[in-house]
């Protein structure tokens, strides 16, 4: 400290001038943070022409894994979450509510999962029922297990039924959310698979 008071009262003109530097570029980094994506987010934005720009609400969980995917299960469906919360499956592989950001929350492989163009997070309420939310909350937490089939299951980190049993993410064979209460680690309908954006691919090709 007292270095840098001997420092600064000889040589107060190169300080101050320092100091300018220092605020113009603190400024500028500010802007730049607050408009800039990552590179997961601007590949599934090259992947589907008419997603729309969105602002990050995702302060809670800075600094967790971020992975932009496809959930495809096993039932030939992919997951979706549209502009109203309304989840479901689509077999069109260009479907822009299809595009996932899954973001690690905590160790254990729990994570949340949120629509890139709706907005919405993938929550599990008591009873097992699957809808969306606009808002982060325990609900939205799942757990991701790896499969021997080299599928992987999302079991809500909250929520069991009265047994203990855990309650999974699931689509039916005609694409529909079926309640956690039905579902087992066991069914297909319970399993997916991550896939990668083809924008993404494109990125690092």
């Amino acid at each position: 400290m007292r270095r840098w008071v001997r420092g600064w009262q000889g040589n107060l003109p190169d300080v101050l001038s320092g100091l300018c530097m220092h605020l113009v570029l603190l400024v500028g980094s500010l802007g730049l943070a607050g408009g800039q994506r990552t590179p997961e987010q601007l590949a599934a934005i090259a992947n589907c022409s008419r997603h729309e720009r969105h602002a990050r609400n995702y302060d809670y969980m800075e600094g967790g894994d971020v992975r932009v995917r496809q959930l495809f299960s096993r039932t030939q469906w992919f997951l979706t979450i549209d502009e109203q919360g309304k989840i479901g499956g689509t077999q069109d592989p260009t479907n822009c509510h299809s595009i996932l950001e899954i973001r690690t929350v905590s160790e254990g492989g729990v994570l949340a999962i949120k629509g890139v163009k709706s907005q919405y997070y993938i929550s599990m309420n008591r009873s097992g029922g699957l809808q969306g939310k606009k808002t982060y909350s325990e609900n939205c937490n799942f757990k991701e297990v790896f499969l021997e089939n080299y599928f992987n299951a999302y079991s809500s980190a909250k929520w069991t039924t009265q047994n203990g049993k855990q309650m999974f993410l699931a689509l039916s064979s005609k694409g529909k959310p079926l309640r956690g209460r039905k579902t087992r680690k066991e069914s297909i309908s319970s399993h997916f698979i991550p896939l990668k954006c083809k924008g993404e691919q494109k990125a690092m090709d």
